[in-house]
């Protein structure tokens, strides 16, 4: 059975899990722990795919350590938005840039991992205060997204605002980042909001007044950040990749999660009292219901609900409601980090210190580094792990189509045309008896793949 992290190792893992200052970004033990979140919320999607114990998740829950990923996902926040400008200004073309990109894929690792535990609510439990801080980050990112798709993000070339080839390679991996986050903050939103009455009242003040998360929600789904239009159709988002879709109608788990998000905001009369349906709020959850079509409804029944709400919503009018007053609570997780940040000399100071990690020109120190790392992506697992499931789904098509027992060994290897069971997958079409052969035939075979 393929794991990335095994029942032995877990325990050591999670509890080597720690929070780190901006100025440790990068750093050798930021970079062991960096390894351990990786795998972690490898092993955290592998077990959700198979359908096994989520043990990380109950690690993680038992050992509180959630609130160490918020702080972690704030701690990136910051260097990338506040000490990476600095580091290009010094040298704006980095020798290597690989470590940049560990960062921003070390927020994407936390952000992951946060979304497979807080859909329980034992995990929402354990997050007391520092849910506020999680309700800032998460709007911050869903905003960044809904301004990378109004900037035309997420179409085709002929629409994008910028050129992009222009864009360096390390601008368009920040892109990406923010969008997948962005997309993974949608469902940690609605998991808050499902649980909305576990927490204090600051947390549903948060949602409701501080960010207005229903305005925000159907901003989301009247740009449908899950969606584009390319050369080759409409594609949808799924599964952390775009995908061609024949039906455009069918719902995929963001788009869901928005809804849902909505829905138990609105419909929850305990924290809705003091919700002050004004004109332009109105005329905003208005733009929901032109959205709200039989397709939709009979994938999602509970809009129903939803759909009912808003129609008496446009009847009844607008309703004034006073603002109780709430002696709200701050949240503390970024503020601890600005003060140190401060206390180190400045966000231009840690640049200048993590020069020599960042912008390092040292050949043998950059080949170690990339050694070091490529190891810690298991690259050649997730290649056997997605293999796997092809084989997987093409046993079960065959099975479903003919009866018979899915055997995929009628296939010859490309490179010594002997039987294969493994297909490429990038193209789906070429069959390798073993990885050796795969990696043999690579140079005469990725003109071809890279074009499908």
């Amino acid at each position: 059975m393929v794991n990335f992290v095994y029942p032995e190792e877990m325990y050591l893992f999670v509890e080597s899990i720690r929070p780190f200052e901006v100025r440790e970004v990068g750093s050798s033990k930021w970079l062991e722990v960096h390894e351990m979140i990786l795998r972690l919320s490898q092993q955290a999607a592998l077990e959700l795919t198979q359908n096994r114990e989520e043990e990380v998740k109950e690690f993680l829950i038992s050992r509180d350590k959630l609130r160490v990923l918020i702080h972690e996902a704030y701690c990136v926040t910051l260097w990338k938005t506040r000490v990476l400008p600095h580091l290009l200004e010094i040298d704006p073309n980095p020798q290597a840039t690989f470590l940049i990109y560990t960062v921003l894929y070390h927020e994407a690792a936390l952000v992951a991992l946060l979304d497979v535990c807080l859909y329980h609510p034992s995990g929402c439990e354990t997050l007391q205060e520092s849910v506020l801080d999680l309700i800032d980050y998460c709007a911050q990112a869903v905003s960044q997204v809904i301004g990378l798709v109004s900037m035309g993000y997420h179409e085709n070339e002929t629409k994008l605002d910028v050129d992009e080839a222009v864009l360096t390679e390390l601008e368009r991996q920040k892109r990406d980042f923010i969008y997948k986050i962005g997309l993974r903050c949608i469902s940690v939103l609605n998991y808050i909001a499902d649980n909305v009455t576990l927490f204090h009242l600051s947390a549903a003040r948060r949602l409701l007044v501080t960010h207005d998360i229903p305005w925000l929600m159907v901003d989301v789904l009247c740009f449908r950040p899950w969606q584009r239009k390319t050369s080759k159709g409409i594609q949808k988002f799924i599964e952390e990749k775009w995908t061609n879709v024949d039906d455009v109608t069918k719902i995929v788990k963001p788009e869901a999660q928005a809804w849902f998000c909505v829905r138990q905001l609105l419909l929850n009369a305990q924290i809705m009292d003091n919700y002050a349906f004004n004109e332009a709020r109105c005329k905003q959850l208005a733009k929901l219901l032109g959205l709200m079509h039989e397709t939709l409804l009979d994938q999602l029944p509970p809009l129903i609900e939803l759909k009912v709400f808003l129609s008496r919503m446009t009847l009844s009018g607008t309703t004034a409601k006073s603002q109780p007053l709430l002696l709200e609570d701050i949240p503390q997780i970024q503020e601890d980090l600005l003060k140190d940040v401060e206390e180190s000399g400045g966000f231009y100071q840690i640049a200048q210190d993590q020069d020599a990690v960042f912008l390092s020109k040292n050949k043998e120190n950059i080949c170690a580094l990339a050694t070091r790392l490529s190891k810690a992506y298991g690259t050649d697992l997730l290649c056997e792990l997605e293999q796997n499931l092809d084989d997987l789904k093409v046993g079960e098509e065959k099975d479903a189509e003919a009866g018979g027992d899915g055997d995929d060994a009628d296939h010859t290897c490309a490179t010594c045309q002997a039987k294969a069971r493994k297909k490429c997958a990038g193209c789906k079409k070429v069959h390798y008896c073993t990885r050796d052969c795969q990696l043999k035939d690579w140079p005469q075979h990725k003109v071809v793949c890279l074009k499908n």
